[in-house]
């Protein structure tokens, strides 16, 4: 009988055994094929990135050039010079002529190093001048080059590439008609380019790791060569090349895929044929790189698959000898559940620090940018010029600072970050500063903007407003972009829903809002809908419109967080209506918190101490930023560039308020609080300062000693309020209040604004926003009358923010009044 138990025992040990081996190579097999093809998308999706972000550089880069020579042909007085150039006399006039053309080409040429030689042809293709004087009088021969006569100005166009005769490496000719007043042809200007800027934009490897290679291929005297690539320092042609993605390419197939690169290495890779530029551009990386983690996820499963097995099977002989199968079987399943419950922890936590860092590299070199464009608009030394400069640098970083916050609320979205924030506020002023923000853009495009509120719409609601207002203004940024004639209406009711199980003292200030936005656009097909609010998804007329395709899935979930839901109703060719149903709270008028004008420091009370503030930042420009804000106040401020520096520092010199980084290399923010907080009597107040946006990070703050917690990037008013609240400090404050705005409100301008001028003057107006001729549209300005200051004032805003479209409009349409 003993021996039959201990057959059954090692039967069922190594049948055990047996399946343990096929269940881990089937489950490291799955894994590693998984995560190949998840590396592999996601390898396709980093280089079509880079490869979209060359390409788009490359255009642009082109783009340039076509506007600097065309530039060259459209100067007023050099035109004159031109014709006198191209009448083949030899008098005074043509000397001087050719004298002031070669000098000014020549300055044009040194202030645009793209530009390497400039030369103007007649008609019969001589040279008559010349950058390179010494080519004067020579034949160009015109076979490769690349002709802008029928390219309109800011349109795409081909260039042709060939290899130069004189340094044997790839080159770009443009050339631009010179006519006289009749449209004839009198001649050429040609510009030989420099693509220095080329190779620098193909040899950028940022995101490839390390072994990714970018580079131009193009077809030369049917041979395949290369252009420019990572490793070459100019522009050489080499010998012929060939892969499966080269050779693609050149036939004018672009895709991606695993292959052979030129050099026999196998790589996953990209290839893009560049719109009939007779250049192909590929983006490669090594597959042994590329798939090098599926690799060492595979081996770690079966490592520790195989010593889970075997550390099972004795453990199942054993349970086997002990007749305890059933009760061992449980036991074992529970291990397994803890496995897989500390394995979802632990990537949880991976993507929270992920997350969190990205956040702080974020706003660290954000804080700097505003930061200092605040503290430099506390100098009354700034003309108004300086000053809107500021403005505009102001205005970019909060535009930054928002795109960052959408992704960043999308991924605290996914983690189940995000919750409510309510806070009582007035919702006509909510939707009056909305009218108010998409007035001026609405009506430049000759829509209407209509706001229609129910007259029973309650004033005063507690709901949260950053992200209703971010909701809304998602809705009715979208619908002006998409539509071009007609109006936009903006519906706002209280509506009645079936009660739910709630206390009457909630039911009776508790109220459904119903928000509705409806336009005239182009409309959106079923279909479309289906994947409406998906992330990063756009419908076919969204990719023609900037945006990174968050906006409606993060209004979604942020309607849904609410307790709503968008809905859309749409027909095509006819227009769209998104809406959404919200319960708010209402409140009194008193529950409502004033705010209060933001007043400008200049300096602290008299009779007061001598404030010590410690500044503990391992970054230059940021510690720079707050010494340079607080010393000039009068407060006595030192640095520290680390948690070490700041303990001794707090030691020897006894700070009052300590502005603490939490990120900081030797000692962080943190330990050197907990040291800080534990040795000092009294301890100084220290104030977290973190570029981190999760809540998380404020309450570990918190939690180790830590009196406050500031995010990055910090505003000046923050600073101030913060230690007046743990120092009571007492400010000299400006006589005005401090203008927070980036530019005034300004009374739109309708086209029968232009009707007080002459239609001379309207037309020459036209014409000046056409060329894009700054110069001459404010001389043009300077000619309205005083008593007509606001059409002036309007103006000179909109060429000053380059909307040149918006005055071309108002003249069209003030011309057919008139």
């Amino acid at each position: 009988m003993r021996f039959w138990n201990q057959n059954i025992t090692n039967r069922v040990s190594s049948s055990f055994l047996l399946l343990s081996l096929v269940t881990v190579g089937v489950v490291g097999g799955v894994a590693f094929t998984r995560a190949r093809e998840a590396l592999k998308q996601a390898t396709f999706n980093q280089l079509n990135v880079t490869a979209n972000s060359k390409e788009e550089e490359m255009s642009r880069w082109f783009e340039d050039q076509q506007r600097d020579v065309l530039l060259m042909t459209q100067v007023p007085n050099i035109q004159d010079d031109l014709g006198i150039l191209l009448s083949e006399r030899s008098d005074a006039n043509y000397t001087a002529a050719h004298e002031e053309l070669s000098d000014y080409l020549t300055k044009f040429v040194q202030l645009k190093p793209s530009l390497l030689e400039v030369s103007i042809l007649d008609s019969s293709n001589r040279i008559v001048l010349s950058t390179n004087r010494s080519r004067e009088g020579r034949y160009e021969v015109l076979a490769s080059v690349t002709y802008l006569d029928h390219v309109e100005p800011g349109n795409t166009f081909d260039p042709i590439f060939y290899v130069s005769s004189t340094t044997g490496k790839p080159s770009v000719t443009l050339a631009a008609p010179l006519r006289d007043e009749l449209g004839t042809r009198r001649g050429l200007i040609l510009a030989h380019l420099n693509l220095d800027r080329i190779d620098q934009i193909v040899r950028e490897r940022t995101g490839l790791g390390r072994s990714g290679e970018t580079y131009l291929v193009g077809s030369f005297s049917s041979e395949t060569m290369f252009i420019s690539r990572e490793q070459s320092r100019s522009q050489t042609v080499l010998p012929e090349i060939s892969s499966h993605g080269i050779d693609a390419a050149m036939h004018g197939i672009s895709g991606s895929g695993l292959y052979s690169n030129y050099a026999g290495v196998s790589v996953i890779g990209v290839y893009r044929w560049l719109n009939d530029r007779d250049i192909a551009l590929l983006v490669e990386m090594e597959q042994n790189e590329a798939f090098a983690p599926a690799r060492q996820l595979a081996g770690t499963i079966m490592l520790v698959g195989l010593a889970s097995a075997g550390i099972l099977a004795i453990g199942v002989y054993w349970l086997a000898q002990q007749l305890q199968i059933s009760r061992k079987q449980l036991e074992n399943y529970s291990r397994q559940l803890e496995q897989k419950a500390q394995e979802a922890d632990t990537a949880n936590h991976a993507k929270s620090q992920f997350l969190s860092n990205m956040s702080h590299e974020f706003r660290t070199p954000l804080n700097v940018i505003l930061g200092f464009t605040q503290l430099m608009a506390r100098s009354t030394s700034l003309n108004p010029k300086q000053q809107n400069y500021l403005n505009t640098i102001s205005c970019s970083g909060e535009h930054l600072l928002n795109l960052i916050n959408d992704v960043l609320e999308m991924s605290k979205i996914e983690a189940g970050r995000v919750v409510l924030s309510e806070s009582n506020f007035n919702l006509y002023d909510l939707l009056n500063s909305l009218q108010q923000m998409f007035h001026f853009k609405a009506e430049s495009k000759g829509l209407q903007l209509v706001f229609e509120l129910d007259p029973d719409l309650p004033q005063h609601i507690r709901t949260d407003e950053s992200k209703l207002r971010q909701v809304l203004m998602n809705l009715l940024s979208n619908a002006i972009k998409f539509t071009q004639t007609g109006r936009v209406i903006l519906r706002v009711k209280q509506v009645e829903e079936p009660e739910k199980d709630v206390e009457h003292s909630q039911r009776s200030t508790t109220t459904s809002l119903q928000f509705e936005v409806e336009d005239t656009g182009p409309g959106i097909s079923p279909e479309a809908i289906k994947i409406l609010f998906e992330p990063f998804v756009q419908s076919e007329t969204g990719r023609a419109q900037e945006g990174t395709g968050l906006g409606l899935s993060i209004s979604q979930k942020f309607v849904r967080l609410m307790g709503g839901r968008i809905s859309v109703t749409s027909r095509v060719g006819v227009g769209s209506t998104f809406g959404f149903v919200i319960q708010v709270c209402q409140v009194e008028p008193e529950q409502i918190q004033t705010q209060v004008p933001n007043c400008h420091v200049i300096g602290l009370e008299a009779g007061q101490p001598n404030y010590r503030i410690l500044v503990v930042e391992d970054n230059l420009s940021n510690r720079q930023l707050l010494v340079e804000l607080l010393t000039p106040i009068g407060f006595e401020v030192k640095e520290a560039t680390n948690g070490e520096e700041a303990i001794a520092l707090s030691k020897s010199w006894l700070p009052h308020l300590i502005w603490m980084d939490m990120r900081m290399p030797i000692v962080n923010g943190y330990k050197a609080t907990q040291q800080i907080k534990a040795a000092g009597t009294p301890a100084p107040i220290v104030i977290a300062l973190t570029g981190s946006a999760f809540e998380e990070e404020r309450i570990v703050a918190l939690f180790i000693g830590c009196d406050d917690f500031v995010r990055k990037p910090v505003r000046e008013e923050i600073i101030f309020e913060k230690m007046a609240q743990y120092l009571n400090v007492r400010y000299v404050y400006a006589t005005e209040p401090q203008n927070q705005t980036v530019q005034p409100y300004l009374q739109a301008l309708t086209p029968s604004d232009l009707t007080v001028m002459p239609s001379e003057w309207i037309e020459q107006l036209h014409q000046a926003a056409t060329k894009v001729n700054a110069k001459q549209v404010i001389a043009l300005i300077q000619q309205i009358p005083a008593k007509n200051a606001n059409l002036a004032t309007h103006l000179t805003y909109l060429v000053n923010n380059f909307r040149f479209e918006e005055i071309i409009s108002l003249c069209c349409v003030g011309q057919a009044k008139s």
